[in-house]
């Protein structure tokens, strides 16, 4: 989902950020209160909030960095529909309505330019909320009896989880499941993403309202076998506001099924074993790789290496622990999530690394602006592995930006990117809705012609199953 951030045309966004106010939240202190007016409008930049409605513990929404908070009430005499609770120590851009309505009111371009990127950010937000709701509604799916491949996905679905009986069945009588009956489970999950590419993806058919309603009614099916599980069940539910946060990838590298009951460490080890999960292991093993190398591309004397949204940095410590002289790298982890960084901090410390590793917190309006108060020497190697999944091309260019001035001459940058080739993707995109801006080579290619870089990539390379690249390009 875009966040407001990355929408506002930059004077646009130079102007909300000289005028608004940063403003801090402890854990559990309340952004918003339901029934309340709201006289401001809110940016997160770090943190993590969730909205409740009285009466009921459930979560109606998450908010992370970039997102935008009470934009109805702000605009409206409406009061707040939901009460906004700060999860953890969090801090928001305040922009007090007495500031900005004045600036709308006088200037058209201004206020066109606002609101358009504000309807953009309320628009897919509607999206979203509109597939939970068709998903949690059994919604109907369109013309079954006359689409194939309508027909051809209910097919599946139906063997999945007929399947799933089974295996059920099986562990009740045995005490456990065969790994026969394991393989022949994994190859019917996979049987089902081949389906959901060929009816959900990009070369389908079918019309988007068609594939929405097939896109909820899969959510549905599978939600309750997801919810079983440990892992996947975290990259649905998003307690950190995003699929992909640092225990979530630690969870994949580790490798160890989890869940409830007897089916959902069984789903949990198939989530862990489908091609994307593969995929990101074998990415720790590839940046490792790149780490060790850049140290010994240099005879002599310190190596700088940064990672950009470092989440739990395990390439990072894997490449320490094959160094010779570990005292000449140094490594400096940038992210926006304090408990990320708190996590790697118990695990530097633990293997003496503290002197060797510089954490940063920095908030994402900074380095979208070039503001970043964090200040390194030139770095001989900067890369990321899963930021740019998230970002749209605007973003990227300002992360190409970043990298390109923070970087050492001859210095190189890395980029991972999820391939569309992905055999997940349709699954991700609709029952997790981990929604990923998926790449090809062509467009990382462009993404670096486009940038201060100013040329195309020196290299690209994949990870062992092709579906993760990695786009290196260095500064002449």
């Amino acid at each position: 989902m875009p966040g407001l951030l990355e929408i506002l045309p930059e004077y646009v966004l130079h102007w909300i950020v000289k005028r608004g106010n940063e403003r801090r939240l402890n854990e559990k202190e309340t952004l918003l209160t339901e029934g309340e007016k709201n006289e401001s409008l809110f940016i997160v930049l770090d943190g993590l909030f969730c909205s409740y409605v009285s009466g009921s513990p459930r979560v109606l929404e998450h908010f992370s960095a970039r997102s935008v908070i009470g934009e109805s009430s702000y605009f409206t005499e409406l009061s707040a529909p939901a009460s906004v609770v700060a999860e953890e120590r969090s801090l928001v851009l305040d922009i007090p309505h007495s500031l900005l309505a004045p600036k709308l009111e006088h200037d058209s371009r201004y206020a066109a330019d606002f609101y358009r990127a504000l309807m953009t950010v309320v628009a897919d937000r509607l999206h979203q909320t509109s597939r939970r709701l068709y998903a949690s509604e059994s919604a109907l799916l369109a013309d079954q009896s006359r689409d194939p491949l309508v027909r051809k996905a209910q097919d599946e679905i139906d063997a999945f989880k007929q399947m799933m009986v089974h295996l059920d069945k099986e562990g009740i009588k045995n005490g456990n499941i065969a790994e026969e009956s394991y393989g022949k489970f994994v190859n019917r999950a996979r049987g089902l993403l081949t389906t959901c590419r060929e009816v959900l993806g990009a070369s389908s058919a079918l019309n988007e309202a068609t594939k929405a309603q097939i896109g909820a009614k899969l959510q549905h099916e599978m939600l309750p076998y997801v919810l079983t599980t440990e892992t996947a069940d975290r990259f649905y539910s998003k307690p950190r506001g995003y699929a992909g946060d640092y225990l979530a990838i630690q969870k994949i590298y580790d490798n160890v099924p989890g869940g409830t009951g007897r089916l959902g460490p069984l789903v949990d080890r198939l989530f862990l074993d489908i091609e994307p999960s593969r995929a990101v292991r074998n990415r720790r093993t590839l940046l490792a790789d790149e780490i060790v190398s850049t140290v010994n591309s240099k005879p002599s004397g310190t190596v700088t290496v940064m990672c950009m949204a470092s989440g739990p940095a395990t390439e990072v410590f894997d490449a320490f622990g094959r160094l010779e002289d570990r005292g000449r790298l140094r490594v400096t982890l940038l992210d926006i999530d304090l408990q990320s960084l708190a996590y790697v901090d118990e695990i530097r410390t633990r293997q003496n690394l503290t002197s060797n590793i510089t954490l940063v917190n920095e908030n994402l309006i900074a380095l979208y602006l070039g503001r970043s108060k964090t200040k390194v020497a030139p770095q001989d190697l900067i890369y990321s592995i899963g930021l740019i999944d998230y970002l749209n091309d605007k973003l990227v260019n300002k992360v190409l930006a970043y990298s390109f001035e923070n970087l050492a001459r001859g210095g190189r940058v890395i980029l991972g990117n999820f391939h569309p080739r992905n055999p997940a993707k349709e699954f991700m995109d609709y029952v997790l809705e981990w929604n990923l801006i998926h790449r090809t080579e062509a467009d990382m290619n462009r993404l670096f012609e486009r940038s201060m870089f100013g040329k195309p990539c020196s290299k690209i390379q994949f990870e062992a199953l092709g579906i993760n690249l990695f786009a290196e390009c260095s500064r002449d």
